[in-house]
């Protein structure tokens, strides 16, 4: 029996039934992340939204809360979508980051400032729980408890939120201690103190560059800091530019305007409506 040339095959049968198997798990798949990770993600500035402009408070504070649950348990309930790395990290640096912001709170508001000042403890406690973060977080990159994902690799947004953490820390500090000294009035003490930290987060960064992390190496910390590096430079300059133009377009919309006419003076008829407006007023015969 003749074959037929158009029939298709047994192999060409199996394989369009594999990429059509393939085709239908990437689109649950691709479905899963946008249920379980990127309508949440979605879900957290709307709900932030409602609450600060109250009208849904109740409502924007579940969703918002609800939203970031479940971005923070994405890496358990949609494990086959790349995008769920950043709630993994997420989840991973979040009791550092609010030891860190405890900290900062108490430092700023335990010192000398007109509004919300907490008790003079707070400084003190607000510096240890500073310390406690830098620490832990030192540890999650020299130690075992550096974010891991699949398959026990690192998680791909850690390399990239050390670095730009570390310089932009640095740099952070350097800033404000410069402004400290130069626009504040008394703040040498406080100067002093954000330029020590900035030397410290300097040392980490330098330790970093030079030794290798638990589970990376010293190369790749040096190349994402690089590109931290280049990231934040663009920012600033991103946004002087913007600041400029929008200067520019302001500066020559003013000098396009017509200098401003100068008013004539009042006829007779306008100073007498004004004096008898005056007399009826604040004006009386004595008894």
């Amino acid at each position: 029996m003749e074959k037929n040339p158009n029939q298709p095959t047994e192999g060409k049968i199996t394989g369009d039934v594999h990429k059509s198997r393939g085709r239908r798990h990437t689109m649950d798949s691709m479905i899963e992340a946008a249920i379980w990770f990127w309508i949440p993600l979605i879900l957290v500035p709307i709900g932030i939204w409602l609450a600060v402009s109250g009208k849904a408070k109740n409502l924007g504070k579940v969703l918002s809360v609800s939203g970031f649950i479940l971005v923070l348990i994405s890496s358990w309930t949609v494990p086959s979508s790349d995008s769920t790395a950043a709630g993994h990290l997420l989840l991973s640096i979040m009791a550092p980051s609010l030891l860190l912001a405890y900290g900062i709170h108490g430092m700023v508001f335990g010192g000398n400032v007109p509004v919300g000042k907490l008790d003079n403890t707070a400084r003190w406690s607000g510096s240890l729980a500073v310390i406690i973060s830098i620490v832990i977080f030192c540890l999650m990159h020299w130690y075992n408890l550096t974010p891991t994902w699949r398959n026990g690799d690192v998680n791909p947004y850690w390399i990239v939120f050390w670095p730009t953490f570390l310089l932009f820390s640095t740099s952070l500090c350097s800033v404000a201690s410069f402004a400290l000294i130069s626009f504040g009035d008394d703040r040498v003490s406080e100067s002093i103190k954000l330029a020590s930290l900035s030397v410290i987060m300097t040392g980490v960064a330098l330790a970093a560059i030079i030794f290798d992390g638990y589970l990376t190496t010293a190369e790749d910390f040096r190349d994402y800091l690089w590109l931290a590096a280049a990231d934040i430079i663009g920012t600033v300059v991103g946004i002087m530019m913007a600041i400029g133009a929008f200067a520019i377009v302001i500066w020559s919309y003013e000098r396009s305007l017509p200098p401003p006419v100068n008013s004539l003076p009042p006829s007779d008829e306008e100073i007498k409506h004004v004096v008898e407006l005056a007399t009826s007023h604040i004006g009386g015969e004595e008894e």
